[in-house]
């Protein structure tokens, strides 16, 4: 992207700054060089709600994903009709700022695809998480939604969070009946709090849940939900506003811990699926109910960007986190920087988390993505004579790190800063 000299001079600065990844999916490093990857892994992720919406077929971007023995050039037929209609998308970004910064071509072709498969399996070895995050993005730990993975990571570059949404579905409850724990709901409530406990001991930094439309739980109808999720045939027939009696009582307790240990909780809110039953507004009653918990409102709720940026001025218990945004819309993202420079403290705002699964090469270009967004609405700034370029910088340092130390308590245990 070409920017402004006021622009360029601010990125350039923050080149080899320090960053905190607020928010991943990445598997455990040995998880993810235990897959054979090619040139797809590039254009995973993300990528595939473009690549559906511009006509390819479930079963060939499952074919491209999963299909480890499938020779590149084949991979490329499958892939090529679609290539140019997301080419320019904010989504395909990263995987194209990783060919050219990394290996150094200007575009994926059929021509290089198998060279680019190449290169992608030889890096993937041991050492490639210390290589890409640390040593290329200067990120010093990233905090990661995986509840399946929770206990494998390297803690000191990744730091789990608990997912206590999981706890409204039926996989949850029927994994606590098959431990021949007690049948009510006060046991099951019990339970997810001594795992949550368990966890914490082991290092999570902080807890996940989607933001849904909260009201004090009646005990009555958790209970009757609590009882459908025991059968899968029940599960089926309930929808996401069926669970939220179940949900609200879940968080009631889990929230309770997260109080006594000082445990931020991460709320995703709004892009994805059906993102009306994830509006940034319905945390409202929650932040109300726990004001003593810390709250980070994920993505801005977007597109409910503006509700979500007065939910984070109007609660002190409510930070806001700009992960993904960067790749959903930059030109949206730069907006609504511009706006929160206005109505948000500037302690209280989060510019960066890459929100990936297995493409860690990804975050890099993300990464690149998220710099321009915050130095494009702080040059606006400076070029209107609000602040100057030292100011724009730390105000740069205080979005990409210092607050989502500050957020998530990572200075604790003996964690430090490296500088």
């Amino acid at each position: 992207m070409r920017l402004s000299a006021t622009e360029s001079e601010l990125f350039e600065g923050l080149r080899d700054i320090p960053v905190i990844d607020a928010h991943e999916h990445l598997v455990p490093e040995a998880a993810r060089i235990a897959r054979n990857v090619d040139f797809f892994v590039l254009f995973s992720h993300y990528c595939s709600a473009d690549l559906a919406s511009a006509g390819m077929s479930p079963d060939t971007y499952r074919r491209l994903q999963d299909d480890e023995d499938m020779p590149p050039e084949e991979k490329w037929r499958l892939f090529e009709p679609h290539y140019p209609m997301i080419r320019y998308g904010s989504y395909a970004r990263p995987a194209r700022i990783w060919l050219k910064d990394v290996l150094g071509f200007d575009d994926l072709t059929g021509a290089n695809c198998r060279e680019v498969s190449e290169r992608l399996q030889e890096a993937n070895c041991v050492g490639l998480y210390q290589r890409v995050l640390r040593d290329r993005c200067h990120i010093e730990s990233a905090l990661v939604d995986n509840s399946e993975h929770h206990t494998e990571y390297d803690m000191d570059l990744l730091r789990p969070l608990w997912r206590i949404t999981d706890f409204a579905f039926g996989h949850s409850v029927r994994a606590y009946l098959a431990a021949e724990k007690p049948g009510a709901l006060d046991g099951y409530l019990d339970w997810v709090c001594a795992r949550g406990e368990e966890l914490r001991q082991v290092g999570t930094f902080g807890l996940k849940l989607i933001s849904f439309p909260y009201s004090r739980p009646v005990m009555d109808e958790a209970e009757a939900v609590f009882e459908a999720l025991q059968s899968p045939e029940r599960e089926a027939q309930l929808t996401w506003t069926d669970r939220t009696p179940l949900l609200a009582a879940v968080c009631d307790r889990a929230l309770e811990l997260a109080r006594r240990h000082s445990l931020t909780v991460a709320v995703h809110s709004g892009v994805w699926g059906d993102f009306r039953d994830s509006h940034p507004c319905h945390l409202i009653p929650l932040a109300m109910a726990h004001p003593d918990v810390r709250f980070d409102l994920f993505h801005l709720g977007m597109p409910f960007v503006r509700e979500a940026v007065l939910v984070g001025k109007m609660f002190p218990n409510v930070s806001l986190n700009l992960c993904w945004n960067a790749v959903v819309s930059p030109e949206l993202t730069v907006r609504v920087l511009d706006e929160c420079l206005d109505m948000v403290p500037l302690n209280n705002l989060i510019a960066f988390g890459a929100d990936y699964r297995i493409a860690v090469e990804k975050v890099h270009g993300h990464l690149v993505m998220a710099k321009e967004c915050v130095a494009r609405a702080l040059a606006k700034r400076i070029d209107r004579g609000q602040m100057d370029v030292a100011e724009a910088a730390a105000i740069a340092r205080l979005w990409l790190y210092d607050n989502p130390v500050a957020v998530y308590n990572l200075h604790r245990e003996g964690w430090a800063r490296r500088r």
